[in-house]
């Protein structure tokens, strides 16, 4: 994790993007969210530790994460979390949040690392359906699919990671 201080002229300093990376990240045309992106992917080249590799950003916090094997990682910077959990929770997912000690925060890290690793495999990811959140574990299903995805959490008083990996 890393705390976004610098300017985003000193990040592209410390930059060595491909040359698509590089695009993809001029073409952003928020600068906050430039300044994010760029970030996270300066984090990244400082890492050791395999082929693999996920990014993460919420302002003013990067995070990124290689392994040997497929891995994923969320940060969310803490705060009042908007009304959207209908869209993402399910009736499940609710029940746990009021009777464990996790948050909506919590849920929606988790799922997001599932997304990053089953999204290159299908499509229209829904959520609230094919997503269920058990705590370090998040299922997906669809008809005859089943993945079980591992996550762990890092909570601090600004943010909270998810990291995760497939498990079967």
């Amino acid at each position: 994790m890393w705390e976004i201080l610098e300017s985003e002229s000193e990040l592209w300093k410390s930059a060595s993007l491909s040359t698509n990376e590089e695009r993809y990240v001029r073409r952003i045309a928020h600068p906050r969210r430039r300044l994010e992106a760029l970030a996270a992917r300066v984090l990244r080249d400082f890492l050791e530790g395999g082929a693999h590799f996920s990014l993460s950003h919420s302002f003013p916090w990067a995070a990124a994460i290689r392994a040997p094997h497929p891995v994923a990682i969320d940060i969310e910077r803490l705060r009042v979390f908007p009304a959207v959990e209908v869209y993402f929770m399910n009736n499940a997912d609710f029940e746990l949040v009021s009777i464990e000690n996790f948050t909506k925060w919590h849920v929606w890290c988790a799922k997001e690392v599932a997304y990053k690793l089953l999204c290159s495999r299908y499509d229209n990811l829904s959520f609230k359906r094919e997503f269920s959140f058990l705590g370090e574990v998040v299922e997906f299903r669809r008809g005859n699919d089943f993945h079980r995805i591992q996550v762990s959490f890092e909570e601090k008083e600004e943010w909270l990671v998810a990291i995760g990996r497939e498990i079967s």
